[in-house]
């Protein structure tokens, strides 16, 4: 196996690594991994969670990259005054354009974890190249509504509370006051207003918009992979909002969804992060 640092982006300023083994060399007929950053951690994921992901798809044969979003970890952001959202999705078609070059793949899955899955998300919606994606624990909530937002928090609390998996953890939380009691209290009301609301068929626009985009990938052909971990918020988001909505879509089954039992938002145990990967590898294989 080689890893190898790289540099490249519109101005130079990306880095990032490159994970391939004897098996990749010269084997284009299979697409090439990105893996998109989660949000602000460099590029090694939390707990080191894509050295393990790249190693073990490059093992696969997969040519496996990497890298750090500009202005985060060792990259550069060649337009530091735009927004970071639109600069991450570029920064990511940027990658494409490099492994097309150096590697001549043109078929890509693009794999993330929390914010960055929602730029996984939006950059397959984007650009045909991607073929597949992976979403670990994506955050819907965070760029919905306020009301998707605080329902979704109301119900994730009240589950975790509830979970055998969290409860002693969590009731030690609330007994020494160590939960953002005022987060839960106003999502709380806020979920009372919801549902006043929903009587009058207010519609929730962040996720009849993700829907869309499920629904466009899906008929684009593009495999999607979500995963939850059990003690994640974005779990709680998919079960009240996207659920229901994506019944039915799926007509070809490129769709799956799987739960890690007992695993946090950053899979800190080791049995959780070989749980992810024996999810992961798989679904990587069957695609091909």
């Amino acid at each position: 196996m080689r890893e190898q640092p790289v540099k490249f982006g519109r101005a130079g300023t990306l880095i990032g690594v490159v994970t391939e083994s004897s098996q990749s060399a010269g084997t284009h007929d299979r697409p090439a991994v990105i893996l998109l950053g989660a949000g602000i951690v460099h590029r090694v994921g939390p707990n080191r969670l894509y050295v393990k992901l790249a190693r073990a798809l490059a093992e696969m044969g997969f040519v496996v990259l990497r890298f750090d979003f500009g202005g985060i970890g060792d990259s550069q952001s060649a337009d530091p005054s735009g927004p970071f959202d639109k600069n991450a999705i570029a920064d990511t078609r940027d990658a494409m354009d490099w492994l097309s070059r150096t590697r001549q793949v043109n078929r890509f899955v693009l794999i993330a974890i929390c914010s960055g899955a929602g730029f996984s998300f939006r950059t397959a919606c984007l650009d045909s190249r991607v073929v597949g994606v992976a979403m670990i624990n994506p955050a819907g909530h965070r760029w919905g509504t306020r009301e998707e937002r605080d329902r979704t928090l109301t119900r994730h609390y009240w589950r975790m509370i509830s979970s055998p998996s969290f409860r002693g953890k969590n009731w030690r939380k609330l007994l020494t006051l160590r939960f953002d009691v005022r987060t839960i209290v106003t999502a709380a009301a806020s979920r009372l207003r919801v549902r006043a609301m929903s009587t009058n068929g207010r519609e929730l626009p962040a996720a009849e918009a993700i829907t869309q985009g499920f629904r466009a990938l899906l008929a684009r052909g593009v495999r999607v992979l979500l995963v939850y971990s059990e003690g994640d918020e974005g779990l709680d988001y998919y079960e009240l909002f996207l659920r229901e909505r994506l019944r039915g879509i799926d007509v070809n089954g490129s769709m799956q969804l799987k739960r890690v039992p007992g695993a946090n938002h950053t899979f800190m145990l080791l049995s959780h992060q070989r749980a992810l990967l024996e999810i992961v590898c798989p679904w990587m294989a069957a695609g091909e």
